[in-house]
C-alpha cells in the first residue's frame, strides 16, 4: 500500500483523520509517519490541541498494525492509550511509530491467526520540527472478520 491509499482509506473510514488534515508522509510494515498542520489543530493558546496530538498519535499506531495485517480483513480498535505531553508544539507535527519488538509481534500474529484476535502494544513519538512534544503508548486489539465469519 502506499502513502496516498492510506490516506484515503483514513480519510474514509476515520473522519477525524481528514477534519485535522492528517497526511501520510510513510507507510510500510516497518514504519508509519502521519503530518498535520499547525492550523486545524490550534487551541488557544496558539499551539497544537492536546487532542489533536492524541488522535495522529492512535492513528499512527492504528496505521502500523493495519499495515502489519497486510490486507487480512479485519477490524482494528484501541484497547487502552497513554500520553504524556513533554512540550508545546508551534508547528506542523509528525507522529511516527515503528516495528519495535518481532517477539511481540509474532505473539500478535500467532493469538490473530489461531484465536482469530490479537493483542499489541504500539507506541509513537510526536514532534514539531526535531523536537519530540509528546509520547504515546496504546494497546491495540486486532479481529480477524474472516476467522469469526467462518464459526472458527
Amino acid at each position: 500500500m502506499k502513502e496516498h491509499e492510506l490516506e484515503s482509506y483514513l480519510h474514509a473510514q476515520i473522519p477525524a483523520s481528514k477534519a485535522l488534515k492528517i497526511g501520510v508522509t510513510s507507510c510500510s510494515q516497518q514504519k508509519i509517519e502521519l503530518l498535520a498542520p499547525l492550523e486545524p489543530n490550534i487551541n488557544h493558546k496558539n499551539t497544537a490541541f492536546g487532542g489533536s496530538l492524541s488522535v495522529i498519535a492512535i492513528l499512527a499506531g492504528w496505521s502500523l498494525v493495519y499495515m502489519r495485517l497486510n490486507g487480512v480483513h479485519n477490524e482494528i480498535v484501541i484497547q487502552e492509550s497513554a500520553m504524556t505531553y513533554l512540550k508545546p508544539a508551534h508547528g506542523p507535527f509528525t507522529a511516527t511509530s515503528f516495528y519495535e519488538d518481532s517477539k511481540d509481534w509474532s505473539t500478535f500474529h500467532r493469538a490473530f491467526a489461531r484465536r482469530g484476535r490479537g493483542r499489541i502494544n504500539v507506541s509513537s513519538d510526536i514532534l514539531c520540527g526535531d523536537e519530540v512534544v509528546a509520547t504515546f503508548q496504546g494497546t491495540y486489539v486486532a479481529f480477524n472478520k474472516e476467522f469469526t465469519a467462518h464459526g472458527a
